[in-house]
């Protein structure tokens, strides 16, 4: 009788050093994309949200079929969690700055606030969130200005970092 205890003991002290130190977790961001995890963690913190920066690991990843830009494993707010960033080292994923900045900035949306895709749009039509999918040209300079079109989206870039940390941010002046 006692070894059917001593051995439910032995169990619960096993399964309980697995979950404390089994799975380990750890933060590492690709040296040439650390500068925009910085800037989205500067950005939080300018909106009032601090986070650790623990359990987050951010790199370049080249098995994908091109169908995405980037992924996060996770969509919870869970802090204990490890989350996983895949930035898809392919062509033609982001052409400047400002693109592969929105491109982490939406992962980090899913991996560290635990938002979701969304389709919704401004009166104009401009998506309303950094959250949309398949878009990370939202608040990009022109690549290739051609004639007097306006293409600068530089401008919009307050309004969707702001939505992205608080998704009841009305809509800019631009938007009408």
């Amino acid at each position: 009788m006692y070894k059917g205890y001593f051995a439910i003991f032995i169990l619960l002290i096993f399964s309980a050093c697995m979950k404390q130190g089994g799975s380990s977790t750890s933060y590492q961001v690709e040296p040439t994309l650390s500068a925009y995890v910085d800037n989205f963690f500067a950005e939080a913190a300018k909106r009032g949200h601090v986070f650790e920066r623990k359990n987050l690991i951010v790199n370049y990843n080249s098995g994908t079929d091109g169908a995405l830009c980037g992924s996060c494993n996770s969509t919870s707010v869970d802090q204990g969690i490890q989350k996983v960033v895949s930035i898809y080292n392919i062509n033609p994923c982001w052409f400047n700055d400002q693109q592969l900045e929105t491109l982490i900035f939406h992962e980090l949306g899913h991996c560290i606030l635990g938002r979701a895709h969304t389709t919704d749009t401004l009166p104009n039509g401009n998506p309303k969130s950094i959250m949309t999918p398949n878009d990370i040209s939202l608040y990009a300079p022109c690549l290739y200005p051609i004639g007097n079109q306006l293409c600068d989206m530089s401008y919009k870039r307050n309004y969707y970092v702001d939505e992205l940390f608080n998704s009841n941010t009305p809509p800019p002046d631009w938007s009408h």
